[in-house]
């Protein structure tokens, strides 16, 4: 028996093709790989050396490799050398039978497909090496095999055309291989298909295939001739591959296969067909269990979610009256040290109570950062882009951020452009990203100078919008900046301990950046201080139209032929309708368009499309409400819909939802002093009803609006504010979103169901954070979304009074 490593010869004319040769099978197989460009030249080899296989090119000078393999089989030394020719694609057929006879193993078509001949050889090299191990057991298994073989008529002509290696490599295949005559009886049959359908070969050969074997589909209904894939590779001259289907044992049990049915053809007439099969059962436990791993994933992130969501409402529920009660004791601590003369040294009280104020503003603080890098994470995250002066941006954050400044005796410098004009991205977190900034260089610099600077550049065609945080600080490290965009981690232990904060600050600045299409990048130096800057892409409103047109532009509707295509276009907008008709005549499309969503509807009955394009935003009915009734109509519901969305104006998140949102809990001093701007006195005779089951934030809430001059209604959910509303209709309802009961999203659609409660206006005030889901289902129902956490109550009576003012105008 042979200890040293396989030996195969590879035999082309062309030196490129034996360079790819020799390399693809060194990278795939330990063997010695020997060359020749000639048959001259290979027959020399063979003659002084062992080969263990041959891969011979059909097509060479002087001697091709039919002469050679001829050659090769007229030898005792060489006639058991498996031979695999090289042949042209298009002349496969032409070669094929002609190789088989003059004893090739097998044969591939130029140029090489790379895992084919990985396959192939695999297959042979493992028969070689059982053959050397077993060489006396397999010749007399041949012998036997090729005895019974011949007695059996059917299988005579096959047979004449395989070689002794030929047979002796199908017995060593794990793959199943079947072969079949034109009545589809079964004529060869190897051993691994013998045992995967749990017969012998002797009681399958002369079977027919379709009543054996293929004659059902899984669920046991009968396969007909007509739409089997074996019978089709017979009729048609051409391979078939099929990924997933079953064949049937002799128990009565079916095994999911993949198989590839082959036609054989001699001199342009098919013969009959082989059939290459593999049990498939351990792939499809694998792609189940991983099936059932991603449904398990998904649901964990949706626990996840939701978990985030609770969170959200259950901490800043608590803290949103833990800071408005501190407002409300701060004001009136400070009004009772007025009235009894105390000097500011003697206010301790309120001294406390304002510290008491600043721990539940940071508690908040980080409770939010935690959350807002929760649903970055968990992708819950959402950008709702809108159009803002930039200037008056930058002076809320301005107001917001110089008392911090002030604190470490820090002087603030702001350079921009007179006039910035307006931009379009998520406000929320720009003025989050830009107080994060700020705040951190108000942290790391005592008595030094921060600078704010706005700048534009254009990239490559792009407008870019630039906002740059320089301090003096401390600055950093190469390795202290490496840590810098890395969740719960400051730049080192050291700055934690002095400094505090959770380092998450930054981390959240970057992703904001990165969902806003931009950047930030960081330069710093020891001792001298940092600059932040964060890149936006300056985009308008119409940009953003056109990328979208563009996107729709690409949407391709599947049909038999165009001719047969009608698409619905329900749109508001005369120039939509234009450019979808240029792009869909150009395909052959038929194209019908509505300017409203009952017009649409009136021709989706009519017409009954192949598919509709529908606009979102829309006068009288707008797409959700179409998009709705198409899916309750059963004549409509199976009608492809494609929605559009421009994202105009306040896009997704606004034109969807609420007009704006902001954030308990409310400042106190802000709400008086927006009291004393506005005078509605035709509006204190209607209370103001606050829907709130938390009973400490709606007795905060009743008491501040009493002592801002207001009548106030209190009621602990839904049902019972529906009650009141038959009593004595508001002025405006505050209303929380999570309550027992009835919840505020079902409170805000029975309330726009009655027409006496229609024009009531309605401010949402929750600690849940607003999805676009959310957005959706408070569509038109309500005018503002407050979230717990992040406005005052100032800011809250500010928008309360602009509310009012709306309405009575």
């Amino acid at each position: 028996m042979r200890s040293e490593m396989l030996r195969i010869l590879i035999v082309d004319d062309n030196k490129n093709n034996l360079f790819t040769l020799h390399t693809l099978l060194n990278e795939h197989f330990e063997a010695q790989i020997l060359e020749s460009n000639s048959g001259q030249a290979a027959l020399k080899v063979v003659l002084e050396q062992s080969v263990d296989l041959i891969i011979l090119d059909v097509q060479m000078p002087e001697m091709d490799g039919f002469e050679t393999a001829q050659l090769l089989r007229s030898w005792k030394k060489t006639e058991h050398i498996p031979i695999v020719f090289l042949t042209a694609a298009f002349k496969s057929e032409e070669f094929k039978q002609k190789g088989f006879a003059v004893g090739a193993a097998d044969y591939l078509t130029k140029p090489i497909e790379p895992l084919q001949l990985i396959s192939r050889v695999k297959t042979y090299l493992r028969f070689i090496q059982q053959e050397h191990k077993n060489t006396a057991e397999l010749r007399l298994a041949n012998e036997q095999l090729q005895t019974e073989i011949n007695e059996r008529k059917q299988a005579q002509a096959a047979l004449a055309h395989l070689s002794r290696q030929n047979q002796l490599i199908l017995d060593a295949a794990g793959e199943g291989i079947c072969g079949l005559d034109l009545q589809g009886n079964i004529s060869f049959i190897n051993p691994a298909a013998a045992r995967m359908l749990k017969y012998t070969p002797e009681e399958l050969i002369g079977c027919h295939y379709h009543q054996t074997i293929h004659h059902a589909h899984p669920d046991g209904k009968q396969y007909s001739l007509a739409e089997c894939p074996i019978l089709n590779a017979l009729e048609k001259k051409d391979f078939n591959h099929i990924e997933n289907e079953v064949f049937w044992c002799r128990d009565g049990n079916p095994f999911p296969v993949e198989y590839i049915a082959t036609p054989l053809i001699e001199e342009e007439q098919v013969t009959g067909v082989v059939i290459t099969f593999n049990d498939i059962t351990v792939r499809k436990a694998t792609e189940a269990a991983l099936q059932n791993a991603k449904e398990a994933a998904e649901q964990a992130n949706l626990a996840k979610s939701q978990f985030l969501a609770n969170m959200s409402h259950e901490l800043r529920t608590p803290l949103n009256a833990i800071i408005g009660y501190s407002e409300i004791l701060i004001e009136e601590a400070r009004e009772e040290a007025i009235e009894a003369g105390l000097s500011p040294e003697e206010m301790d009280s309120i001294t406390d109570l304002n510290k008491i104020h600043d721990a539940g503003k940071h508690l908040l603080g980080l409770i939010n950062d935690v959350l807002d890098i929760s649903k970055i994470e968990a992708g819950k995250m959402d950008i709702y882009n809108e159009t803002f002066p930039v200037a008056e941006m930058l002076q809320e954050v301005l107001s917001t951020i110089q008392p911090l400044i002030a604190k470490k005796n820090n002087t603030l410098n702001v350079e921009s452009a007179e006039n910035l004009g307006t931009l379009f991205t998520d406000l929320t977190k720009l003025r989050q990203m830009l107080l994060n900034l700020l705040s951190n260089a108000s942290k790391f610099t005592e008595q030094g100078l921060i600078q704010l600077s706005i700048t534009t550049e254009n990239r490559d065609g792009i407008a870019w919008i630039l906002f740059s945080v320089s301090d003096t600080g401390i600055g950093m490290t190469s390795e202290q900046q490496a840590k810098l965009f890395k969740a719960f981690t400051q730049a080192d232990n050291s700055t934690t301990r002095k400094y505090g904060g959770t380092g998450l600050g930054l981390v959240i600045t970057k992703r904001f950046a990165e969902m806003m299409g931009g950047t930030i990048i960081v330069t710093s130096e020891v001792g001298k201080g940092s600059t932040f800057t964060i890149h936006l892409p300056n985009r308008t409103e119409q940009d953003l139209s056109k990328e979208n047109q563009s996107r729709l532009e690409v949407i391709q509707l599947e049909s038999t032929t165009a001719q047969e295509t009608t698409i619905l276009v329900i749109d508001d907008d005369p120039m939509v309708h234009h450019l979808l008709r240029k792009k869909t005549d150009k395909l052959g499309y038929q194209m019908i368009t509505a300017n409203n969503g009952q017009e649409g509807l009136r021709l989706a009955h009519e017409h009954h499309p192949s598919a509709i394009l529908l606009d979102i935003v829309m006068p009288q009915m707008d797409g959700w409400d179409v998009l709705s009734v198409l899916k309750n109509d059963p004549e409509l519901a199976t009608i492809p819909v494609i929605m559009l969305s421009l994202l105009e104006d306040k896009t997704l998140g606004y034109s969807l939802g609420a007009t704006d949102y902001l954030v308990k809990p409310i400042n106190h001093e802000r709400l008086i002093t927006v009291l004393h701007k506005y005078h509605l006195d035709a509006k204190t005779s209607a209370p103001v009803m606050v829907v709130e089951d938390d009973n400490s934030i709606r007795e905060m809430m009743g008491r501040t609006l009493k002592n801002a001059g207001w009548q106030v209604d209190l009621a602990e959910n839904g049902l019972i504010a529906l009650e009141h509303l038959k009593q004595n209709l508001p002025a405006l309802i505050l209303l929380d979103l999570m309550m027992p009961e009835m919840d505020g999203f079902e409170f805000v659609s029975r309330l726009r169901q009655e027409p006496s409660y229609a024009d009531i206006p309605v401010v949402v005030l929750t600690a849940k954070d607003i999805t676009t889901e959310d957005r959706q289902r408070l569509h038109s129902g309500v005018e503002t979304i407050f979230q717990k956490g992040a406005y005052s109550q100032e800011k809250l009576l500010t928008e309360i009074e602009q509310v009012l003012i709306s309405v009575t105008h």
